[in-house]
């Protein structure tokens, strides 16, 4: 009987009403963030690129001189 009761205690639906708000929140943000991520590690890599280029140059000013 006490099972029965909890079962349709209106606490419980409160605690999966906010259990499936906040698993929609978050997989919506994580969705949303991932083109962002992806932005991120693009600049990063062609900011590793312009460095080797500029180290590059700069041996070959350095051999040249």
């Amino acid at each position: 009987m006490e099972t029965r009761e909890l079962i349709q205690a209106p606490q419980l639906f409160v605690v999966y009403a906010i259990t499936i708000l906040y698993t929609i929140t978050f997989s919506l943000a994580a969705v949303v963030t991932q083109p962002t991520d992806t932005v991120v590690g693009g600049s990063q890599s062609m900011h590793q690129a312009a460095r080797a280029e500029i180290q590059l140059s700069a041996v070959r000013n350095s051999r040249s001189g």
